[in-house]
């Protein structure tokens, strides 16, 4: 397999196509503030514009600090007017339905496995195999940003707002202006995802920190932040999907973000299954530092990558020092620890212990299922294996970078220190 150098962090190169995606999104007619965006929404939800003060401040302090610290380019202001643009929309469009149909506010949902584990620890590659399984539920990529129909195809009006094809133009257009991110992160427009854009409608957008360098705030949303104030919306989020699909399947639900917030979790969910992938954390700082600071080139004028660094390493930091200070608080029977050497080594055995963890039947239907997606989504599909060089782009070396969470491997001592990006 080739190896592939991302060699222009710091100096981007973009293809023609690319550009033209760029220049689109600075041309986007959205005024970068939250008056222009709110302006925006009035004039096009088929709703009343969600006004809550918490949600709108927290959104505002994000996309300003992000532009001060990050200088975004016209097309990063085009990107963040319209993507919080949506989020007003969407957190708009939850709260009317609450509304009129409080009865989705007593949907139980049903004991689901929730994924927690560190940025490149296994996590997305296993929950896209479970959403194999036709049993369960799991968030569709186009679904996380736009969740809710409108109201023309609640109604019945309209048979379709072609919701899913609208986000499959919107990966095209990343892919054009990142084409490794596929190499990153395999999530097709209607794969499995995180939970992570639902959270953003909670006034929470921590997964823009891959486009933003916002220091304050994410020390605010690690160390200060009321977890309630989340997840109390992503169960409501939730409940309002199992709502409208109208089963009573169990949901898979993904999110490195679970890890640092364990004790709120296990309150909003109940009868939850943990599946907690490990890794050495220098391989998931160094993996996830490459793909933040690649994915600043959609929204800054030089990308800063020594800002992508520290973004990666607050979040390890949050999530890692949650998950060591909380495991315990979490009934040891729910919880099933994977480890990426043996996940690597063998999928389907640790796919097993999760579904016999979780009380989930193994059966030849499932496991057909599984081995399907296995086979058809093979480790380097996307052409190349990355290989990363961090004293070079970072000025750091895996053990310096692995220095910092020596109590991690000391809590969890069956986790493989790597002396290279595996």
């Amino acid at each position: 397999m080739d190896s592939i150098d991302i060699d222009d962090l710091a100096a981007p190169i973009i293809s023609p196509a690319g550009r033209e995606v760029l220049a689109a999104r600075a041309a986007l007619p959205i005024e970068f503030s939250m008056d222009g965006i709110l302006a925006f929404c009035e004039a096009n939800l088929d709703v009343p514009v969600y006004k809550g003060e918490f949600f709108l401040e927290r959104l505002e302090s994000f996309m300003l600090e992000g532009h001060h610290e990050s200088n975004f380019s016209a097309a990063g202001k085009g990107f963040f007017a319209a993507t919080f643009a949506n989020l007003v929309m969407q957190r708009s469009r939850f709260e009317a339905l609450w509304l009129r149909r409080p009865e989705i506010l007593d949907v139980e949902l049903n004991s689901p496995i929730i994924l927690a584990g560190l940025p490149r620890s296994g996590t997305t590659n296993l929950s896209n195999i479970m959403a194999a399984d036709e049993r369960l539920n799991s968030l569709a990529f186009w679904e996380s940003y736009r969740p809710v129909p409108s109201l023309a195809v609640l109604n019945g009006d309209e048979a379709d707002d072609d919701r899913d094809r609208e986000w499959e133009r919107g990966l095209a257009d990343m892919y054009a202006i990142a084409p490794l991110f596929k190499n990153m992160i395999d999530v097709p427009y209607d794969g499995a995802t995180e939970e992570t854009n639902l959270m953003h409608m909670a006034g929470m957008p921590v997964g823009h920190q891959n486009h933003a360098y916002t220091p304050e705030w994410n020390h605010w949303f690690w160390h200060e932040m009321d977890p309630m104030m989340m997840y109390g919306f992503l169960k409501k989020a939730m409940q309002t999907l199992q709502w409208l699909r109208g089963d009573d399947k169990r949901w898979i639900l993904k999110s490195p973000h679970h890890l640092a917030f364990l004790p709120t979790v296990d309150r909003v969910f109940d009868n939850a299954t943990y599946v907690v992938t490990h890794r050495d954390p220098a391989s998931s700082v160094i993996s996830n530092a490459y793909m933040i600071s690649y994915l600043f080139r959609e929204t800054q004028v030089k990308p800063n990558v020594e800002g992508g660094f520290q973004v990666a390493t607050h979040m390890a930091q949050g999530k890692i020092r949650g998950l060591v200070r909380d495991i315990d608080s979490l009934d040891s029977a729910s919880v099933e620890h994977i480890y990426f050497d043996e996940y690597m080594a063998d999928p389907l055995a640790m796919l097993e212990r999760i579904y016999k963890r979780a009380g989930l039947e193994w059966n030849e239907r499932a496991e057909a299922q599984l081995k399907g997606y296995i086979e058809s989504h093979k480790r380097g599909r996307h052409g190349g294996r990355l290989e990363y060089h961090p004293e070079r782009d970072f000025g750091r070396t895996r053990s310096e970078i692995r220095s910092d969470y020596q109590f991690y491997l000391d809590k969890f001592p069956r986790i493989r220190v790597e002396d290279r990006h595996g």
